[in-house]
């Protein structure tokens, strides 16, 4: 089989397995810890690019079964289950024709399988950091729950449409909360992110470099290689660690080499030492660096060593660092620094300028890049966009995304430097967090009342997952390059641009005009909080649904379209004058 439909079946026997322990749940019986991790770790492994050893991927579906047998025997009420968790396959032999009939399900809806799709997604993405957070020993008891009866829901091919997407939406909250864990924990261990200048070029000493997003791995090695005369490297979203007090003080800790797992094939070949691989998407290793490069964690590639960690998360690098001290110092790619480190913390110390700057109109708008990158070194509209915005917008980034444009400076702006690295795409918590601050101090009712416009790159699984968390926490208009992704139908984009004016990418030029857009403003003037519901509806039919994203569920009943706006608002608890600012912009009735 190839390693898509390894993975493919390895998916389906962790589905099946969270439907047993899910059925556990209900009947108040225990999950072994073990197996919580187990599914976790198959959601990471299935992850795009991030695992493509078939004899891994192999070992891991019969482990995944062989828990499931264990664990079905003490379901009470096994006839409840999904009946494709009952699978059981004799062997390998039998995988094939169990993909085949699962496709089969799939198509018959195909609206209901891009929802699946996306909720799969969201998950691993949800995965991914809890994944990262159990390394470092910090957990958080709900996620694990909500992951494996998620999975379960998966497996019910008749679930509606609206009960999928109602599902995207828990997914997008759960993002959040994991991302939160992780923040939490990095933050425990290592300290509080602070702004740091971060080496681009190289040293003398030959080197190590770390890739991926494990941070306890890059710990390990750190603590490895001291004394030994190997400097250590970082790439791609590891990039951020730097910023952490208890790893940045490292004399050996030199800075980050190139740029994403995008551009892996020619960092990899120029920077001379080992490459140790914790995540991400591997790519089959070219010849120049072939015999020195390493998978560890949930990472693997066939033929590629695989460093093994034990029972307290500890990987033993001593084969690693006997090699680099044999190896050349990497070739300088670049030069000079950059500056990352703007997690909420840094971003929450900058709340009066930020918010000084925002109402005075010198920020007219908050740029805020996030997600993934891509191979394709054509693509070059990110680089573009930043270089044609106007000199009043600052722009946020977290993610890879950000190789596209971080050698770009835009200079500085009421003392503020106009580009912010929050750091990893995790970070995107750190994002939320500081732009629920600055609604609260702009004395907005919703997060869009805040000047931001969200630009995502939705190249992968965590990236989906970002965006369902902005969603999550009411962003709307929100810019998606360079374009959906192939499972999702014209029915569901629809929905998601309807409900969070979500939109693709133009060119740079025509987004950039349309980020600083101000709205028509209509000759009606703002809404009266004396109007009746269905005077207001009847006048402006997109009130109904702003009314609805504020709180009032029930607004199109029949008694309350005869309220008062401010009566309305009294029922649920709401302040009309918040409720009247969010209409009166929504609606184009005042200058945003």
């Amino acid at each position: 089989m190839t390693v898509t439909e390894l993975r493919a079946v390895l998916d389906l026997a962790t589905k099946s397995l969270a439907a047993v322990t899910t059925e556990l749940r209900v009947e108040m019986k225990d999950v072994p810890k073990a197996v919580d991790l187990l599914i976790v770790r198959n959601l990471c492994m299935t992850a795009e690019g991030v695992n493509s050893d078939e004899a891994v991927l192999s070992a891991a579906i019969e482990e995944t079964l062989a828990h499931k047998r264990t664990l079905l025997a003490d379901v009470t009420a096994p006839r409840v289950l999904p009946v494709d968790s009952l699978w059981d396959p004799a062997g390998p032999e039998e995988y094939a024709a169990k993909l085949a009939e699962i496709d089969e399900k799939e198509n018959e809806n195909a609206d209901a399988h891009s929802l699946r799709m996306i909720v799969m997604a969201g998950l691993k993405g949800i995965a991914g950091f809890a994944w990262e957070a159990y390394q470092i020993g910090y957990e958080d008891e709900g996620i694990d729950p909500f992951l494996q009866r998620v999975l379960q829901r998966t497996l019910k091919y008749t679930l509606s449409v609206g009960l999928l997407f109602n599902l995207s939406m828990e997914v997008g909250g759960f993002g959040y909360r994991a991302m939160g864990l992780l923040d939490n924990a990095r933050i425990e261990r290592y300290g509080s992110p602070k702004l740091t200048n971060i080496e681009l070029g190289v040293r003398t000493k030959p080197g190590i470099l770390v890739c991926g997003s494990d941070i306890r791995a890059l710990e390990c090695l750190l603590e490895q290689t001291k004394g030994t005369g190997v400097e250590v490297y970082t790439h791609d979203e590891l990039m951020s660690a730097h910023c952490y007090p208890q790893l940045s003080g490292l004399d050996h800790f030199a800075g980050n080499y190139g740029g994403s797992m995008a551009s892996q094939k020619s960092d990899f070949n120029y920077f001379n030492g080992p490459i140790v691989v914790t995540g991400g998407a591997l790519e089959e290793p070219a010849e120049g660096y072939a015999d020195r490069i390493y998978t560890t964690g949930v990472a693997g590639f066939a033929g590629v060593p695989h460093l093994a960690t034990d029972k307290d998360e500890v990987t033993d690098f001593s084969a690693v660092i006997e090699q680099a001290k044999t190896c050349a110092a990497p070739t300088e790619l670049r030069k000079g620094e950059v500056v990352t480190g703007f997690g909420h913390d840094q971003l929450y110390s900058m709340g009066e300028m930020l918010t000084g700057a925002i109402e005075d109109e010198s920020i007219a708008k908050v740029i805020t890049i996030i997600g993934a990158d891509a191979s394709d070194p054509s693509r070059t509209y990110v680089s573009e966009l930043v270089s044609s915005l106007p000199k009043n917008s600052i722009v946020m980034t977290d993610g890879p995304v950000k190789f596209r444009f971080n050698d770009q400076y835009l200079g500085t702006l009421r003392g503020m430097p106009r580009t912010m690295d929050i750091g990893a795409i995790n970070d995107t918590y750190s994002f939320c967090m500081a732009a629920l601050k600055l609604q609260a101090d702009l004395g907005k009712y919703d997060i869009n009342g805040v000047p931001i416009s969200y630009v995502v790159s939705l190249g992968d699984e965590r990236a989906m997952t970002a965006l369902l968390t902005l969603i999550y926490i009411g962003a709307k208009n929100l810019t998606v390059f360079p374009s959906y992704p192939d499972y999702m139908t014209d029915s569901i984009i629809g929905v998601f641009e309807k409900n969070f004016g979500l939109r693709t990418a133009k060119t740079p030029a025509e987004d950039v005009e349309a980020f600083f857009a101000k709205k028509p403003v209509s000759a009606d003037g703002p809404i009266d909080p004396e109007m009746l519901i269905i005077d207001i509806i009847e006048k402006y039919p997109d009130a109904a649904q702003v009314l609805m994203n504020c709180g009032m569920s029930c607004v199109t009943c029949g008694a309350a379209l005869y309220e008062s706006l401010s009566e309305a608002c009294m029922v649920h608890g709401l302040d009309p004058e918040d409720v009247k600012e969010v209409l009166d912009h929504e609606l184009g009735l005042v200058e945003d």
